[in-house]
C-alpha cells in the first residue's frame, strides 16, 4: 500500500533522502512561499513515477512531529487553481509516541499520465521564482530540480507510450487477479470516527470493494459495463482519476443490492463505522459513567480513542503474557538501552509482581490467558510489528458480537475527567491488585458477569 504508519517507519529507517522520498519538518497551504515549495515537490514527483513526502521528520531524519494538518480537500483545490490540473495524491497523518506524542505524516504524489507545469511563477520573498513558470520539475539526485535533457527524453518515451495498449474484452481477467494496492488502503480513523467525505479517491476505494466481493462473477470490465462507465475510461474510475453519474451510483445500489446510503459513509469490507452499530454504542454507554460528558468530547472522537487506546494497551498486555524471561523486563541500568515497550510492561505489569514467587507468577499468567483467551486468539500474534495497529485492523473486519465481547471484557470503566478520556482496564486492575477472577460473558446482555475473586498467593522465592 502507498500509505500506511509502518510505511513511514520503514521509510524513515532509511536514514537518507531518495529520488523517491523527502523528508519535510512540516508542510503549508500559507504563505505562498511554503505552498510554492510544496508545489515544487508535487510536480517533480508527480513527473518522476511518484514518491512521499515523510512529515514530521527533519533533514537528519529526526523525527519532530508537525504543528498543523493540512485538510486533503484543500491541498487538491489550490494545487488545480494554481497548474489547472487535477493531481492525484494521498495525505495521511498518525498519531506516535515518541519521547512525547507527536503527529506524524505521509503525503503520496501518484504517477502522472502527462507533464505537469505550473503556468505561472511562484516566487520567494526576493523577487526570485520558486516554481518558474511551463518549467518542467524533476527527481533527481533527491532533490527537486529543473528537468536536463536525459529527464526529458524519459518523459517524451512515458507519454508516448500511453493510449497504445489495444484494448481488448479477453485481456480483461489479466488485468486484475486481485484488489489494486489503492484499493486495500484505508483510512481507519475515520471509520471509527464515522467521518466521510465523498470524493473521487472514495468512490474508487468502494468501486473497487464491490469488485473484491464480485471478482468471481465480474471482470473489473464487465463491473463497468454494467455501471455504464465509459468503455475507455473503466480503469480511471477504479483507480480514482473520474469522478462518477448519479446515474452510475443508482445502477450500482440496484445491481449489487447495496445500502441505498453506501457511497455516502465510511465503510470498510461493507462493515458500517462502530458509531453506527447501536449495540456497539450500548456497550460503550454502559462502561460510560459521564454519559453527557462522552458525548460532549465528540462521540465520534471518543470512539476512536477508546478503540485505540484499549488496542494499544491490549498489545503491551498481550506482550506482557508471552514472555517467558522475567529478567528481560527487569528495568535496566542502562535506561538508554532500556526498550520504551519494555519500560511500559514493567511500569503497567511486572513491577506489580517483583514479590510473586515463580511457580505462582507463572500459574498466574495462565489463569490471565485462560480468562482472556478468546482476545488472545481473535487478535494478530506478538510477532506483528504495529501490533496495536494491526489490532485496530482486525477489529474493523470482525463481527459486532466479537466487538461488543471485546470491549466489554477489556474494559472496566471509562472516565471524562477535566475533559479527558481516561480508561480502566480488567486485564490491568487484576495485574495491579493480583487478583484472580473468574467470569463468564451474557451474550444476550453483553455484559461481564465475575463469578468469583481471590487475591494472588504471594510467596517469596523469585530468584530470577
Amino acid at each position: 500500500m502507498y500509505n500506511s504508519l509502518e510505511k513511514f517507519f520503514e521509510l524513515v529507517e532509511k536514514g537518507t533522502e531518495n529520488n523517491k522520498w523527502d523528508y519535510k519538518r512540516d508542510i503549508h497551504l500559507n504563505p505562498n512561499i511554503s505552498f510554492a515549495n510544496l508545489l515544487k515537490d508535487i510536480l517533480a514527483f508527480a513527473n518522476s513515477g511518484g514518491g512521499w513526502l515523510v512529515l514530521g521528520v527533519d533533514d537528519n531524519c529526526n523525527i519532530e512531529g508537525i504543528e498543523n494538518k493540512i485538510d486533503p480537500t484543500s491541498l487538491g483545490q489550490k494545487i488545480l487553481s494554481q497548474t489547472g490540473e487535477q493531481i492525484i495524491f494521498d495525505l495521511n497523518y498518525y498519531n506516535i509516541y515518541k519521547e512525547s506524542e507527536k503527529i506524524v505524516g505521509l503525503l503520496y504524489i501518484h504517477d502522472s499520465e502527462k507533464v505537469l507545469v505550473s503556468p505561472d511563477n511562484l516566487y520567494n520573498d526576493k523577487g526570485k521564482p520558486i516554481v518558474s513558470e511551463n518549467t518542467v520539475y524533476y527527481r533527481r539526485n533527491a532533490s527537486s530540480i529543473k528537468a536536463n535533457i536525459d529527464d526529458l527524453n524519459t518523459l517524451i518515451y512515458k507519454i508516448s507510450q500511453l493510449g497504445k495498449y489495444e484494448f481488448k474484452k479477453e485481456d480483461i481477467n489479466l488485468l486484475e487477479s486481485k484488489k489494486s494496492e489503492y484499493s486495500l488502503f484505508k483510512e481507519e480513523s475515520n471509520f471509527y470516527k464515522g467521518e466521510f467525505k465523498f470524493d473521487v479517491a472514495t468512490f474508487a476505494d468502494k468501486l473497487n470493494t464491490i469488485f473484491h466481493f464480485y471478482q468471481t462473477k465480474y471482470t473489473k470490465y464487465e463491473i463497468g459495463i454494467l455501471l455504464g462507465f465509459e468503455v475507455n475510461a473503466i480503469d480511471d474510475y477504479f483507480d480514482g482519476k473520474r469522478f462518477p453519474k448519479l446515474e452510475h451510483l443508482l445502477r450500482a445500489v440496484e445491481i449489487f443490492d447495496l445500502p441505498h446510503d453506501y457511497f455516502f459513509q465510511t465503510t470498510i469490507y461493507m462493515n458500517k463505522p462502530f458509531i453506527q452499530e447501536p449495540l456497539i454504542t450500548y456497550v460503550i454507554l454502559e462502561k460510560t459513567e459521564d454519559k453527557l460528558g462522552l458525548f460532549n468530547y465528540g462521540f465520534g472522537n471518543a470512539v476512536e480513542k477508546i478503540f485505540s487506546n484499549t488496542a494499544e494497551e491490549f498489545s503491551y498486555f498481550k506482550k506482557w503474557l508471552s514472555c517467558n524471561k522475567r529478567e528481560e523486563l527487569k528495568p535496566k541500568e542502562d535506561e538508554r538501552n532500556w526498550l520504551n515497550e519494555t519500560m511500559i510492561m514493567y511500569e503497567n505489569y511486572e513491577k506489580y509482581l517483583d514479590n510473586i514467587g515463580e511457580s505462582s507468577y507463572n500459574e498466574f499468567k495462565k489463569h490471565l490467558s485462560v480468562q482472556y483467551y478468546k482476545e488472545l486468539e481473535k487478535t494478530p500474534g506478538v510477532n506483528e510489528r504495529f501490533l496495536n495497529e494491526k489490532i485496530m485492523t482486525n477489529l474493523t473486519h470482525s463481527n459486532t458480537n466479537f466487538v461488543c465481547k471485546f470491549i466489554s471484557e477489556l474494559i472496566r470503566r471509562i472516565h471524562i475527567i477535566d475533559g479527558e478520556i481516561h480508561i480502566e482496564y480488567n486485564f490491568m486492575y487484576e495485574v495491579q491488585n493480583k487478583l484472580i477472577r473468574h467470569r463468564k460473558y451474557d451474550e444476550k446482555n453483553m455484559k461481564v458477569i465475575f463469578s468469583g475473586e481471590r487475591t494472588l498467593d504471594i510467596s517469596v522465592d523469585c530468584d530470577y
